[in-house]
C-alpha cells in the first residue's frame, strides 16, 4: 500500500508541473496574441503619413505615451503659443492629441526631463524611442544586478511588461531599477541608492525603498539615493521653473485624487489595480474606511521591510522578492504594469529553483493579462489577494527553515 501510495503522490507531482506548465504557455501565448494584435497597427503608422488618432486598449493614441508626450511638449513651449501651433508630427494632426488627461497630470515633475526630451521627435517616432530607451535600461540595470540573461529575457517577455509595452509606461525601466538597487544595495550601497533615487519619478514604484535602506542601515545607499532624489527635483526646476510645480500640485494632484477617489468600475482603469484601496472600494466601501486601512497596512508593511533588512536571515534575493511583492500592497495608486520588478523577482527565484514552479508562481506571473478579464467577471479586484498569496509563497521557505532550526529534532527508530 506505502508503494502504491507514493507512485499516486509521485504521478500527482508530475500531473502537477505538467498543468503548470499547460497553464503557463497556454495563457501567456494569448496574451502575446493580444499583445501583437495591439502594436502591428502602431508600426503601420510608421510606413506613412496620416492622423493620430485613438487606438486599443486604452483609448488614446499609444496609450499613455500621449500623456507623456504632450506633458513634455506642454513644459518646453511657451505657454501663449500652443493654441495657435501646428505640430511636426503628420499632416494634419493639431495639438492637443486625442484623448489623455482632462484632471491634470498626476506625475511628479521630474518625469518631464525624459518626457520633454522625447517630445521634440514626431509623436510615433518619440512612442518607439520612448519604448525602447526604457527596455534598454531595464537590460541594462538587470545586467548590473548580476541576474542572468534567461532571467532577463523571460522577465521581459512577462505579462506585466507585454502590458507596459502598450501602454507606453515606464514601468519595465522602473521596475527594473528597483529590483537592481536592492539586490545590490548591501555590497555595492552608494552605486545602488543612486540608481533607486532615479524612482523619483514614479514614487509609488520605490515606496519602500527608504523603509529597506534604513533597515540595512545603509548610510550611503541613503545618501545616493537623497542625493540623486534632489539633483533631478533641482534640475527640473532649471530647465522648467517653478510653474510646471505649481501645476503639479495644484491641477496636477487634485487630477490623482479624482483619478483614485472615483466610483470603482471594473470597466475603467480601476479593473486593473493592484491596491487594497481599490480591493476595498471593488467591495462597496467607501473613500475613508478604504483610506484607512491603505495607511495602516502602508504603515505595518514599511515596518515590516525595515524589520526585514535589518534582522531577518534570508538571502537577499528573498528580501528583494518581498519588498517588491509588498510594495505593491503599501501604495494606493498602481496597476497591474507595475508588477515588474515582482516578476523579475519571481523568475529569478525559479532559477535558483532549477526552473522549479507551482500554480501560484504561475498565477502571480500571468496575473496582469487574467486581471482584467477576472475584475469584469465578478467585479472585484483581487489584486491585493494574488500578491499576498506570492508573498507568502517567498516566505515560506524562510519560515520553514526557522522553524527547523528552533525545533528539537525528531526522535528515529523503528
Amino acid at each position: 500500500m506505502r508503494g502504491l501510495a507514493g507512485r499516486l503522490q509521485e504521478y500527482a507531482g508530475v500531473a502537477g508541473k505538467m498543468g503548470a506548465w499547460g497553464l503557463l504557455v497556454s495563457f501567456w501565448g494569448l496574451w502575446f496574441g493580444v499583445f501583437v494584435h495591439f502594436m502591428l497597427p502602431r508600426l503601420h503608422y510608421l510606413a506613412g503619413p496620416g492622423l493620430i488618432d485613438n487606438d486599443q486598449p486604452c483609448g488614446k493614441p499609444e496609450c499613455d505615451f500621449s500623456d507623456f508626450w504632450r506633458a513634455g511638449f506642454t513644459a518646453r513651449m511657451p505657454v501663449e503659443k500652443l493654441k495657435y501651433l501646428s505640430l511636426p508630427l503628420q499632416p494634419g494632426a493639431l495639438f492637443p492629441l486625442p484623448g489623455g488627461y482632462h484632471e491634470g497630470f498626476p506625475y511628479p515633475p521630474p518625469i518631464l526631463l525624459p518626457a520633454a526630451a522625447v517630445s521634440h521627435l514626431p509623436f510615433e517616432l518619440g512612442f518607439f524611442t520612448w519604448t525602447l530607451a526604457w527596455l534598454a535600461l531595464a537590460v541594462a540595470a538587470l545586467r548590473w544586478a548580476r541576474l542572468s540573461w534567461p532571467v532577463i529575457v523571460l522577465a521581459l517577455l512577462s505579462p506585466a511588461v507585454l502590458l507596459n509595452t502598450m501602454s507606453g509606461q515606464l514601468g519595465t525601466a522602473g521596475g527594473a531599477l528597483l529590483v537592481a538597487g536592492l539586490l545590490r544595495a548591501p555590497e555595492r550601497p552608494l552605486g545602488a541608492g543612486c540608481l533607486l533615487g532615479l524612482l523619483v519619478c514614479k514614487p509609488q514604484t520605490g515606496i519602500l525603498v527608504p523603509a529597506a535602506l534604513l533597515g540595512m542601515r545603509s548610510w550611503r545607499g541613503m545618501a545616493g539615493f537623497v542625493a540623486v532624489c534632489a539633483a533631478l527635483i533641482l534640475l527640473t526646476f532649471a530647465v522648467f521653473g517653478w510653474p510646471v510645480w505649481q501645476e503639479y500640485l495644484g491641477h496636477g494632484r487634485q487630477g490623482g485624487v479624482t483619478v483614485l477617489t472615483a466610483a470603482f468600475s471594473p470597466h475603467t482603469a480601476e479593473g486593473i489595480g493592484v491596491s487594497i484601496f481599490w480591493m476595498l472600494r471593488s467591495l462597496g466601501s467607501g473613500v475613508q474606511l478604504a483610506s484607512a486601512v491603505q495607511f495602516g497596512m502602508a504603515a505595518l508593511v514599511m515596518g515590516g521591510i525595515a524589520w526585514l533588512w535589518a534582522r531577518a536571515a534570508m538571502p537577499v534575493l528573498d528580501k528583494a522578492a518581498l519588498t517588491v511583492l509588498l510594495s505593491l500592497l503599501a501604495t494606493p495608486y498602481g496597476y497591474t504594469y507595475d508588477m515588474v520588478a515582482s516578476s523579475i523577482m519571481l523568475v529569478a527565484l525559479a532559477e535558483r529553483r532549477q526552473w522549479r514552479f507551482g500554480l501560484r508562481e504561475v498565477l502571480f506571473w500571468l496575473w496582469p493579462a487574467l486581471c482584467p478579464t477576472v475584475s469584469v467577471a465578478s467585479g472585484v479586484l483581487f489584486t491585493p489577494l494574488v500578491v499576498a498569496l506570492a508573498a507568502l509563497t517567498v516566505w515560506q521557505p524562510t519560515a520553514l527553515r526557522a522553524r527547523a532550526a528552533v525545533l528539537p529534532p525528531r526522535p528515529t527508530g523503528a
